[in-house]
């Protein structure tokens, strides 16, 4: 399973995509995290990525569940030890159930 890092400057179309890009193949991707800014960037790329997930010819959606790490980082000036909390997102594909989407996610396919 591939693992993206996303940072409080992630561009949001190029994570989407990515994280789109990964659904399709692999049926799912995470993304590894530090701060706010950063769980923004990447909750606002999952959006978009369900977006693009649903104008498929077979539309799928996603879900999401956090996971909180604890990582001990020295740093070699002070040599003190710092505690970052990591947050990684696992995200999966899921089939596309149009009761549970709001009215804008419900594909519009022309009908022949």
């Amino acid at each position: 399973m591939t693992t993206l890092k996303a940072s409080g400057n992630t561009q949001i179309q190029k994570l989407a995509g990515a994280i789109a890009g990964n659904i399709r193949q692999e049926g799912g991707v995470d993304i590894s995290l530090v701060g706010a800014s950063a769980l923004n960037q990447a909750l606002k790329a999952c959006i978009v990525a369900r977006r693009f997930l649903k104008d498929d010819e077979t539309p799928s959606d996603i879900v999401i569940q956090p996971e909180f790490l604890m990582q001990n980082f020295s740093e070699a000036v002070s040599e003190e030890n710092r505690e970052v909390t990591t947050i990684m997102l696992h995200i999966r594909k899921v089939e596309f159930d149009p009761a549970r989407a709001v009215s804008s996610d419900v594909p519009k396919h022309e009908e022949a």
